[in-house]
Protein backbone atom coordinates (compact mmCIF):
# COMPACT_ATOMS: atom_id res chain seq x y z
CA UNK A 1 0.00 0.00 0.00
CA UNK A 2 1.12 3.55 -0.65
CA UNK A 3 1.90 5.90 2.25
CA UNK A 4 -1.10 7.75 3.62
CA UNK A 5 -0.80 11.50 3.27
CA UNK A 6 -2.76 13.46 5.80
CA UNK A 7 -3.31 17.08 6.71
CA UNK A 8 -5.68 18.36 9.35
CA UNK A 9 -6.98 21.78 10.32
CA UNK A 10 -8.80 22.87 13.45
CA UNK A 11 -10.84 26.05 13.69
CA UNK A 12 -12.78 27.43 16.62
CA UNK A 13 -15.30 30.18 15.99
CA UNK A 14 -14.44 32.89 18.50
CA UNK A 15 -18.07 33.96 18.81
CA UNK A 16 -19.41 30.51 19.71
CA UNK A 17 -18.29 27.24 21.24
CA UNK A 18 -18.64 25.41 17.91
CA UNK A 19 -15.63 23.52 16.61
CA UNK A 20 -14.90 22.55 13.03
CA UNK A 21 -12.52 19.71 12.26
CA UNK A 22 -11.34 19.17 8.72
CA UNK A 23 -9.25 16.18 7.76
CA UNK A 24 -7.95 15.54 4.25
CA UNK A 25 -6.61 12.13 3.29
CA UNK A 26 -5.27 10.92 -0.04
CA UNK A 27 -5.92 7.20 -0.03
CA UNK A 28 -8.28 4.68 -1.55
CA UNK A 29 -9.04 3.06 1.81
CA UNK A 30 -9.00 4.81 5.17
CA UNK A 31 -10.42 5.08 8.64
CA UNK A 32 -11.23 8.61 9.77
CA UNK A 33 -10.54 9.74 13.31
CA UNK A 34 -10.24 13.55 13.32
CA UNK A 35 -7.46 14.88 15.53
CA UNK A 36 -7.17 18.63 16.08
CA UNK A 37 -3.81 20.22 15.37
CA UNK A 38 -3.13 23.53 17.13
CA UNK A 39 -3.09 26.49 14.77
CA UNK A 40 -2.07 30.08 15.18
CA UNK A 41 -4.72 32.20 16.83
CA UNK A 42 -3.42 35.37 15.15
CA UNK A 43 -5.36 34.83 11.91
CA UNK A 44 -8.50 33.89 13.82
CA UNK A 45 -8.23 37.01 15.99
CA UNK A 46 -7.77 39.27 12.96
CA UNK A 47 -10.72 37.64 11.19
CA UNK A 48 -12.91 38.15 14.25
CA UNK A 49 -11.91 41.82 14.48
CA UNK A 50 -12.62 42.43 10.80
CA UNK A 51 -16.18 41.07 10.91
CA UNK A 52 -18.89 43.61 10.30
CA UNK A 53 -21.48 44.17 13.05
CA UNK A 54 -24.64 42.09 12.72
CA UNK A 55 -27.00 44.15 10.50
CA UNK A 56 -29.93 45.68 12.35
CA UNK A 57 -33.28 44.20 11.38
CA UNK A 58 -31.76 40.92 10.20
CA UNK A 59 -32.78 37.46 11.41
CA UNK A 60 -31.15 34.11 12.04
CA UNK A 61 -33.86 31.45 11.75
CA UNK A 62 -37.23 31.24 13.47
CA UNK A 63 -38.36 29.01 16.30
CA UNK A 64 -40.93 26.44 15.18
CA UNK A 65 -44.40 26.87 16.71
CA UNK A 66 -45.28 24.32 19.41
CA UNK A 67 -47.80 22.64 17.10
CA UNK A 68 -44.96 21.54 14.79
CA UNK A 69 -42.24 18.99 15.54
CA UNK A 70 -38.71 19.74 14.37
CA UNK A 71 -37.25 16.92 12.28
CA UNK A 72 -33.98 16.76 14.22
CA UNK A 73 -35.55 17.23 17.65
CA UNK A 74 -35.78 14.18 19.96
CA UNK A 75 -39.51 13.89 19.25
CA UNK A 76 -38.93 14.40 15.52
CA UNK A 77 -36.33 11.64 15.44
CA UNK A 78 -38.70 9.27 17.22
CA UNK A 79 -41.42 10.00 14.67
CA UNK A 80 -38.95 9.36 11.86
CA UNK A 81 -37.80 6.03 13.37
CA UNK A 82 -41.41 4.90 13.62
CA UNK A 83 -42.38 6.17 10.17
CA UNK A 84 -39.43 4.51 8.46
CA UNK A 85 -40.89 1.15 9.50
CA UNK A 86 -44.06 1.93 7.57
CA UNK A 87 -44.53 2.01 3.78
CA UNK A 88 -44.85 5.79 3.51
CA UNK A 89 -41.22 6.92 3.65
CA UNK A 90 -40.10 5.45 0.32
CA UNK A 91 -39.81 8.84 -1.34
CA UNK A 92 -37.83 10.35 1.54
CA UNK A 93 -34.40 9.23 0.35
CA UNK A 94 -34.49 10.72 -3.13
CA UNK A 95 -35.73 14.03 -1.75
CA UNK A 96 -33.18 14.02 1.06
CA UNK A 97 -30.42 13.61 -1.53
CA UNK A 98 -31.60 16.76 -3.31
CA UNK A 99 -32.66 18.92 -0.34
CA UNK A 100 -31.69 22.54 -1.03
CA UNK A 101 -32.34 26.00 0.37
CA UNK A 102 -34.02 28.56 -1.86
CA UNK A 103 -31.50 31.10 -3.11
CA UNK A 104 -33.90 34.06 -3.03
CA UNK A 105 -36.62 34.95 -0.49
CA UNK A 106 -39.28 34.51 -3.21
CA UNK A 107 -37.80 31.38 -4.82
CA UNK A 108 -39.60 28.78 -2.67
CA UNK A 109 -41.50 27.56 -5.72
CA UNK A 110 -38.40 27.34 -7.90
CA UNK A 111 -36.34 25.62 -5.19
CA UNK A 112 -39.13 23.11 -4.58
CA UNK A 113 -39.41 22.40 -8.30
CA UNK A 114 -35.64 22.12 -8.68
CA UNK A 115 -35.43 19.71 -5.77
CA UNK A 116 -38.38 17.66 -7.05
CA UNK A 117 -37.24 17.34 -10.67
CA UNK A 118 -33.72 16.32 -9.64
CA UNK A 119 -35.15 13.81 -7.14
CA UNK A 120 -37.25 12.29 -9.95
CA UNK A 121 -34.09 11.99 -12.10
CA UNK A 122 -35.57 14.05 -14.93
CA UNK A 123 -32.95 15.08 -17.46
CA UNK A 124 -33.26 18.85 -18.18
CA UNK A 125 -31.79 18.27 -21.66
CA UNK A 126 -29.70 21.42 -21.29
CA UNK A 127 -26.45 22.29 -19.58
CA UNK A 128 -26.30 23.72 -16.08
CA UNK A 129 -22.54 24.36 -15.77
CA UNK A 130 -19.56 22.84 -17.49
CA UNK A 131 -20.70 19.65 -19.21
CA UNK A 132 -23.34 18.84 -16.59
CA UNK A 133 -27.08 18.72 -17.20
CA UNK A 134 -28.80 19.49 -13.89
CA UNK A 135 -31.74 21.57 -12.70
CA UNK A 136 -30.99 24.86 -10.97
CA UNK A 137 -33.38 27.63 -9.97
CA UNK A 138 -32.16 30.12 -12.55
CA UNK A 139 -33.12 27.69 -15.35
CA UNK A 140 -36.87 28.11 -14.72
CA UNK A 141 -37.59 31.17 -16.83
CA UNK A 142 -40.06 29.91 -19.46
CA UNK A 143 -43.41 30.63 -17.77
CA UNK A 144 -42.49 33.92 -16.09
CA UNK A 145 -39.41 36.20 -16.15
CA UNK A 146 -36.96 35.50 -13.32
CA UNK A 147 -36.88 39.17 -12.33
CA UNK A 148 -40.63 39.09 -11.91
CA UNK A 149 -40.41 35.90 -9.85
CA UNK A 150 -37.81 37.54 -7.61
CA UNK A 151 -40.38 40.22 -6.80
CA UNK A 152 -43.58 38.21 -6.63
CA UNK A 153 -42.77 34.49 -6.56
CA UNK A 154 -44.92 32.13 -8.63
CA UNK A 155 -48.56 31.16 -8.38
CA UNK A 156 -50.09 27.70 -8.52
CA UNK A 157 -50.68 27.77 -12.28
CA UNK A 158 -47.13 28.97 -12.99
CA UNK A 159 -45.67 26.20 -10.84
CA UNK A 160 -47.62 23.57 -12.79
CA UNK A 161 -46.61 25.24 -16.07
CA UNK A 162 -42.91 25.14 -15.14
CA UNK A 163 -43.16 21.51 -14.06
CA UNK A 164 -44.71 20.46 -17.37
CA UNK A 165 -42.31 22.56 -19.43
CA UNK A 166 -39.41 20.75 -17.80
CA UNK A 167 -40.51 17.19 -18.33
CA UNK A 168 -42.80 16.35 -15.41
CA UNK A 169 -46.43 15.30 -15.46
CA UNK A 170 -48.13 17.68 -13.03
CA UNK A 171 -51.59 17.21 -11.52
CA UNK A 172 -52.92 20.14 -9.52
CA UNK A 173 -55.45 19.58 -6.75
CA UNK A 174 -57.06 22.61 -5.13
CA UNK A 175 -58.85 22.48 -1.75
CA UNK A 176 -62.28 23.42 -3.13
CA UNK A 177 -61.98 20.62 -5.71
CA UNK A 178 -61.03 17.95 -3.20
CA UNK A 179 -61.35 16.78 0.41
CA UNK A 180 -59.05 16.00 3.31
CA UNK A 181 -59.47 12.28 2.62
CA UNK A 182 -58.44 12.71 -1.01
CA UNK A 183 -55.45 14.76 0.10
CA UNK A 184 -54.45 12.04 2.53
CA UNK A 185 -54.76 9.43 -0.24
CA UNK A 186 -52.46 11.49 -2.48
CA UNK A 187 -49.93 11.72 0.34
CA UNK A 188 -50.00 7.97 0.89
CA UNK A 189 -49.68 7.24 -2.82
CA UNK A 190 -46.75 9.58 -3.42
CA UNK A 191 -44.92 8.71 -0.20
CA UNK A 192 -45.16 4.95 -0.75
CA UNK A 193 -42.92 5.01 -3.84
CA UNK A 194 -40.33 7.13 -5.58
CA UNK A 195 -42.06 7.64 -8.94
CA UNK A 196 -43.99 10.73 -7.85
CA UNK A 197 -43.73 13.50 -5.27
CA UNK A 198 -46.37 15.58 -3.51
CA UNK A 199 -45.67 19.31 -3.39
CA UNK A 200 -47.80 21.52 -1.17
CA UNK A 201 -48.63 25.16 -1.68
CA UNK A 202 -49.89 26.56 1.60
CA UNK A 203 -50.17 29.60 3.83
CA UNK A 204 -47.66 29.67 6.67
CA UNK A 205 -50.29 31.41 8.76
CA UNK A 206 -52.20 28.13 8.94
CA UNK A 207 -49.18 26.61 10.70
CA UNK A 208 -48.75 29.61 13.04
CA UNK A 209 -45.57 30.56 11.19
CA UNK A 210 -44.55 34.01 10.04
CA UNK A 211 -45.08 34.87 6.39
CA UNK A 212 -47.76 33.59 4.08
CA UNK A 213 -47.73 31.73 0.74
CA UNK A 214 -45.08 29.00 0.50
CA UNK A 215 -44.10 25.87 -1.45
CA UNK A 216 -42.31 22.78 -0.15
CA UNK A 217 -42.30 19.05 -0.93
CA UNK A 218 -43.62 16.37 1.42
CA UNK A 219 -40.88 13.95 2.39
CA UNK A 220 -42.84 11.28 4.23
CA UNK A 221 -45.93 10.32 6.21
CA UNK A 222 -46.50 8.81 9.66
CA UNK A 223 -49.81 6.98 9.41
CA UNK A 224 -50.63 6.50 13.10
CA UNK A 225 -49.85 10.10 14.02
CA UNK A 226 -51.29 11.38 10.71
CA UNK A 227 -48.28 13.67 10.24
CA UNK A 228 -46.27 14.61 7.16
CA UNK A 229 -42.64 15.65 6.95
CA UNK A 230 -42.26 19.06 5.32
CA UNK A 231 -38.91 19.58 3.60
CA UNK A 232 -39.08 23.35 4.06
CA UNK A 233 -36.86 24.86 1.35
CA UNK A 234 -36.54 28.07 3.39
CA UNK A 235 -34.08 26.35 5.70
CA UNK A 236 -32.66 29.70 6.76
CA UNK A 237 -36.06 30.36 8.35
CA UNK A 238 -37.58 27.07 9.50
CA UNK A 239 -36.01 23.65 9.86
CA UNK A 240 -37.76 20.63 8.31
CA UNK A 241 -40.67 19.62 10.48
CA UNK A 242 -43.54 17.23 11.07
CA UNK A 243 -47.06 18.63 10.88
CA UNK A 244 -50.54 17.18 11.29
CA UNK A 245 -52.37 16.56 8.02
CA UNK A 246 -55.63 17.85 9.50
Amino acid sequence: TSPLQHSSYHHQDLTTSHHIYLSIYSSTSLSLSPTPIPSSSMCETECARSRDPVPAGSFYKRVLPESLVGFSSPAGRCIFKEAIQEPYMEGYFRLAEQFISQSEPSFCGLATLCMTLNALSIDPQRVWKGPWRWFSEEMFDCCAPLEEIKKNGINFAQFACLARCNGAAATGIRPHESSIDTFRDVIKETCSGDASICVVSYSRKGLSQTGDGHYSPIGGYHRDKDMVLIFDVARFKYAPHWVKVE
